[in-house]
């Protein structure tokens, strides 16, 4: 019987600049950094996994706040290689990054991203069906690279959605349903062929409120 291949974990960067504004949409924010309780979160969860899943490399989106995220993890694990990868960077919220309320999104924009998010276009940037075009070879890239060694992929909320969607395949309708807290965990393993959840969003270890208005969101599939 083959011997099974290491988990994958999943990450998203710490509390950032751009979390805290929560009435707008704020997409890439290519400036935003990492704030003191990102840090923090980021410091949490490298001690977490030297202690129970240590890491053999981390890739991470090459924006700001990720590459301090993976910096902070790498630190904790011995200062383990960090690969950066433009490919993971966050949804493009086009026209609409730190200038649309959320509450104010106009019709018929506002049903098309409530009943289809997964083919919604932001104006002037993207989709949830762009992203997944291009983080999925990527993300197979790596693990193909290294398929004997746990990575750990440090990401934006959405670009961790869009690649669940990419591994599990549940109902493009349910995309948006599926909200990554900070420096929560998400582990998968590959079986016969096939990537199967084994926990999704998990911030119990970091004993940090969420802040930033972020709430838990179901399992892919749920």
């Amino acid at each position: 019987m083959p011997e099974p291949s290491p988990s994958v974990l999943l990450t998203r960067h710490g509390l950032s600049e751009h979390n805290l504004e929560t009435h707008v949409y704020m997409g890439r924010s290519p400036g935003s950094r990492l704030v003191a309780e990102g840090r923090v979160q980021a410091q949490a969860l490298g001690a977490y996994l030297a202690r129970s899943a240590p890491v053999s490399r981390i890739v991470a989106s090459s924006l700001p706040r990720t590459l301090e995220t993976a910096d902070l993890i790498a630190a904790a694990l011995g200062r383990v290689p960090i690969e950066a990868d433009d490919a993971f960077w966050e949804l493009s919220k086009g026209s609409w990054e730190g200038t649309m309320p959320r509450d104010g999104v106009p019709e018929p924009e506002r049903t098309l991203w409530e009943t289809r998010p997964f083919d919604f276009r932001f104006p002037a940037g993207e989709s949830f069906a762009r992203v997944v075009e291009r983080v999925a070879p990527a993300f197979e890239r790596w693990a193909g690279l290294y398929p004997r060694e746990r990575l750990l992929f440090v990401l934006h909320g959405d670009v961790v959605c869009a690649l669940l969607y990419h591994l599990l395949r549940f109902p493009p309708e349910q995309i948006r349903r599926h909200l990554v807290t900070p420096c929560s965990l998400t582990e998968l393993t590959r079986e016969n062929g096939a990537w199967r959840l084994l926990r999704f969003s998990d911030d119990g270890f970091l004993d940090l409120g969420r802040g930033a208005g972020e709430r838990k969101g179901q399992p892919p599939g749920a």
